[in-house]
């Protein structure tokens, strides 16, 4: 078949007159421009130019495909044109299903968002339901709920809770009775938000963590939080409800809120949506502006869900360890990532596998086993999270092993530094986790990191925690996995590189690529790995010399591997995560390559907030994160994310990712974090565009 590629090179020759002139017009070498001619007229089985001294001219051969080639690179541009701007406009339609709770402040969310972009739309459906798998056609679901949702496809966003109020109006109350304690319930009737009289949905709590139940079986059960509201409002008894449904009836007086030092199980809002590199332009806009409007509406009061956990005495003075506060240098900021790019974590911009929501039961207790610190020093609100891996597979978990809440916040490596840089002034983040060890040596440099943290289970280490431990205590490793291995197709390739210099072989010309080490964070440790190696000009020679033979260089892991899977390219340079994903699912004929002398490896982190409001909740969560249980609970909830190496002795890692003794050879942070400009710098200079 017919390498387009090649085709598009030919018109450029033409348009630009000359093989030389085309090749500083692409960034190409003149021996790769030529190469590429002489393929091209080879496939053909004709000449295509006829060259001498200073004449360039056509053959009739030629004519014909310059002008076939021209049309198609028309075609090409006005198709890229096209898809990336349906790709970046808001606009379109976009399916959204909305739990009752949310559905009359809807219309104003939605004004915000329909307003500024006139080609937006919605189509709406008000539903309790759990999502269905097979046959629901939302985008976007919105859902209450004080119960597990189904296993879907599906990221699982937890927005913020709202606890349950005891609520009955003041002509019910005079008839009946005002209970002055959960036992006194007993003689009224009981109206629950829920779908089920379980203890755990009908019970109140206080401050003190005292739990009471309440009896007898509730004469009404429903999920519909404005038909509960309405029936408290009828005067059909007393009603456990969402505060957020009852807040407008209370501040009309219609309703009276009852025992108001109780709560009941608090209610999570939950936005579901397909994960963030399935998602377009538009899709990301309307997920997070609803999400933040919604968090806002319902917090709005501060109103909180109160700690189920035991109350502690102040610290006296001198007995709390005050925290520095750094700010991100201007450096910082040069260096960061531009604008937020439609590309995902470093490992899951290729999901292989649908990721299916884990719930962990309580298999850590949050004092005996962990020795987690108390909470007495920290402000109120959950440990807000930065992440760029683990998708939906910690916020359930951490809050069932250590009682403590945490919103997690998903973003691509290159978001969090961009985020992460702007907030500097008033950082918003607590604890970050990100796939490269670089970034935290950088962020410690900038006094971004709380040093001198000393988690409780420190000696669960293993070597491989141990050796990358920074002496400073400002971050801890919790995964190393290889930046780059090499995956090739088994029914294109016959004979297989052994090392990576092999893909300097002309069998390999214009068969390979890689993920832009300045755009996908898992490449540059990569590339940096070889530059710290072998030196500035041997790594400059090696990579010249993939070039020179056709590398393809992508924006991202994602596009690499799907280049892969169309068979665009043989062989890819990509991350042992997403390797040795696409080989245990089978669906494409790979297999991987694993340089006997090592592959270039990733740390995987985590570190805390100079800045942090929630010292102790923060290091309750590295604490938890260098628990055995929980690498093993991580490594198992997504296999795009899971292929690691674990840090802490007992850890199980996954059958399916790299076998064990396998090398990994890892850039130097200091020496990552210096050249880091130059290389990237180098690398795009030599990139074809």
């Amino acid at each position: 078949m017919l390498d387009l590629n090649d085709l598009r090179l030919f018109v450029a020759i033409v348009e630009h007159q000359g093989i030389l002139k085309a090749g500083r017009a692409l960034n190409l070498p003149k021996s790769t421009v030529s190469r590429r001619l002489a393929g091209l007229e080879a496939q053909l089985k004709t000449r295509l130019i006829i060259r001498s001294g200073e004449e360039f001219t056509l053959t009739p051969a030629g004519q014909e495909a310059y002008d076939l080639g021209q049309r198609m690179v028309l075609a090409a541009r006005d198709a890229e044109e096209r898809l990336l701007r349906a790709r970046s406009e808001i606009a379109g339609e976009v399916v959204l299903s909305t739990t009752a709770l949310i559905a009359p402040r809807l219309p104003v969310y939605l004004a915000t968002l329909m307003q500024p972009h006139p080609n937006l739309s919605f189509t709406l459906d008000v539903s309790e339901r759990d999502p269905d798998p097979v046959s629901d056609a939302s985008d976007l679901l919105l859902r209450a709920h004080g119960w597990s949702l189904r296993d879907t496809v599906l990221i699982q966003r937890r927005i913020c809770r709202n606890p349950m109020i005891l609520v009955a109006t003041p002509g019910y109350l005079d008839r009946y009775g005002i209970p002055m304690t959960p036992a006194d319930v007993a003689a009224h009737d009981l109206l629950v938000f829920g779908i089920d009289a379980r203890p755990e949905n009908t019970h109140l709590s206080d401050a003190a963590g005292q739990v009471a139940a309440l009896t007898p079986s509730p004469r009404l059960i429903t999920a519909n939080a404005p038909v509960l509201t309405q029936a408290a409002l009828d005067g059909l008894g007393l009603a456990l409800l969402p505060e957020f449904a009852a807040r407008g009836p209370l501040s009309h007086g219609a309703l009276r809120h009852l025992l108001p030092d109780w709560t009941g199980p608090a209610v999570a809002v939950t936005l579901l949506t397909p994960s963030r590199q399935n998602m377009n332009a538009t899709l990301r806009y309307c997920a997070d502006q609803i999400a933040a409007q919604v968090k806002s509406d319902i917090l709005a009061l501060g109103q909180a869900v109160p700690k189920q956990e035991p109350a502690v005495p102040e610290l006296p003075p001198g007995r709390v360890t005050k925290l520095t506060h750094g700010q991100l240098s201007r450096d910082l900021r040069k260096t960061s990532p531009g604008p937020a790019q439609p590309s995902n974590s470093t490992e899951s911009d290729m999901p292989m596998t649908p990721f299916k929501t884990v719930l962990g039961t309580a298999a850590l207790t949050s004092a005996t086993i962990l020795g987690l610190p108390v909470a007495a020093q920290d402000a109120a609100g959950p440990l807000v999270l930065y992440t760029n891996d683990f998708e939906g597979a910690i916020t359930d978990r951490f809050e069932a092993d250590t009682g403590r809440e945490v919103d997690v916040v998903q973003m691509s490596g290159g978001e969090i530094l961009a985020r992460i840089a702007a907030e500097a002034s008033n950082p918003q983040w607590d604890v970050l986790i990100f796939n490269g060890s670089y970034t935290f040596h950088m962020l410690d440099q900038q006094e971004a990191l709380l040093r001198g943290v000393e988690p409780a289970n420190i000696g669960n280490l293993n070597e491989i925690g141990q050796a990358y431990l920074p002496e400073n205590r400002s971050w801890f490793p919790i995964g190393l996995a290889a930046s780059c291995v090499m995956l090739y197709r088994t029914d294109l390739v016959d004979t297989p590189p052994t090392s990576f210099a092999d893909l300097a072989d002309p069998r390999f010309n214009g068969q390979f690529g890689m993920a832009d080490p300045a755009v996908a964070a898992p490449a540059y440790p990569c590339v940096a790995q070889f530059f710290e190696a072998l030196g500035n000009d041997g790594a400059r020679d090696l990579f010249t010399s993939f070039f020179e033979n056709g590398m393809r260089v992508f924006r991202t892991n994602g596009p690499t591997g799907a280049a892969l899977a169309s068979g665009d390219i043989s062989l890819a340079l990509i991350t042992s995560q997403v390797a040795y994903t696409v080989l245990a699912e089978g669906e494409v004929p790979v297999s991987v390559v694993w340089p006997e002398d090592g592959a270039p490896g990733v740390v995987r982190g985590v570190g805390i907030s100079a800045n942090t409001s929630r010292p102790e909740a923060a290091k309750a969560f590295v604490d938890w994160l260098l628990e055995p249980d929980t690498q093993s609970h991580l490594a198992a909830a997504i296999p795009s994310d899971g292929k690691f190496e674990p840090t802490v002795a007992g850890a199980v890692r996954r059958a399916d990712g790299p076998p064990e003794g396998k090398r990994y050879l890892v850039a130097s942070d200091a020496f990552a974090v210096e050249h880091e400009a130059d290389i990237k710098t180098w690398f795009a200079d030599q990139a074809l565009n």
